[in-house]
């Protein structure tokens, strides 16, 4: 009994024999060449091709599972070169956008190829591409505030949460979705702007746009259902009202140009309500 799994399981190592053959001749030949002609960038693209071999392996043998590593590998291996290659002559925050970016596309493909292939939604791999994403926004504009990250970070993060609570049905989703994507532009919008003097001006655009999250969970919820959800109007109908109290009094001047804007994202909000609303009625 013994000898047949020994042997069971020899004959299972020996299939991936090939895969393993080709990735050895592969990185021997990257690293002859680079000796030959001195590239200084052969050697760092060894990864991004072993991860290419995976992704065909995974793409004939028609197994996702194979291509996901693949995928990552390929990420991590174009994160290599554009970091360590020198004959790019960019700056290492630069090149770290990229190297982000690169990750964030590889992250991205990893989910719908696995939708495509299990009709199953790997939100986990959406949720890696969305941060990833987001930092590259942060590292190619070169903004590195606290603020900033904040902002970015908790977008990403709340589109998708949106986008899977759209898609499952789930208002659990839904309202950590629109409250992330809220409180970060609250944070950031009400304390980022270096004209806005005063802590209540400060304050009161934050907590309108706390408002504004909760209200976001009533246009979302038409994806849903077609019930009128009304209870997270409570909540931002009151962060609303004080929001826009500690701004008038903080900025008396401004009131009419801050209530506009408001209205004007308010009709906005509403507009989009009624959009879900016939789309939810169709589904």
């Amino acid at each position: 009994m013994a000898k047949i799994i020994e042997k069971t399981r020899k004959e299972g190592l020996l299939q991936y024999a090939p895969l393993a053959g080709v990735i050895l001749v592969i990185s021997g030949l990257l690293l002859l060449l680079d000796q030959r002609l001195r590239t200084n960038w052969l050697s760092l693209s060894i990864p991004a091709f072993i991860g290419l071999v995976i992704f065909g392996y995974g793409i004939y043998k028609r197994n996702h599972w194979w291509v996901v590593p693949g995928l990552i590998i390929i990420g991590l291996g174009s994160a290599l070169i554009t970091l360590l290659i020198p004959t790019l002559k960019i700056e290492m925050t630069t090149r770290l956008g990229y190297s982000f970016l690169a990750n964030s596309l590889a992250w991205l493909f990893i989910f719908f190829i696995i939708w495509l292939k299990t009709r199953q939604k790997a939100w986990w791999a959406l949720f890696v591409s969305f941060i990833l994403a987001s930092l590259t926004i942060i590292f190619l504009s070169q903004q590195f505030t606290l603020l900033i990250f904040v902002f970015y970070l908790s977008v990403a993060i709340g589109v998708v949460f949106l986008l899977w609570g759209g898609f499952s049905g789930r208002m659990a989703l839904i309202v950590p979705g629109a409250l992330l994507i809220a409180t970060g532009a609250g944070v950031y919008f009400g304390w980022s702007n270096p004209e806005t003097s005063g802590g209540l001006q400060k304050t009161g655009i934050m907590l309108v746009w706390f408002a504004l999250g909760w209200v976001l969970i009533t246009v979302f919820s038409r994806i849903m259902n077609k019930r009128f959800v009304w209870w997270p109007l409570i909540p931002g109908g009151i962060l609303l009202m004080v929001g826009s109290g500690l701004y008038i009094g903080g900025n008396p001047e401004n009131a009419l140009g801050f209530l506009g804007n408001t209205g004007s994202i308010g009709l906005i909000l509403v507009g989009a309500y009624l959009i879900f609303l016939k789309f939810g009625m169709k589904r």
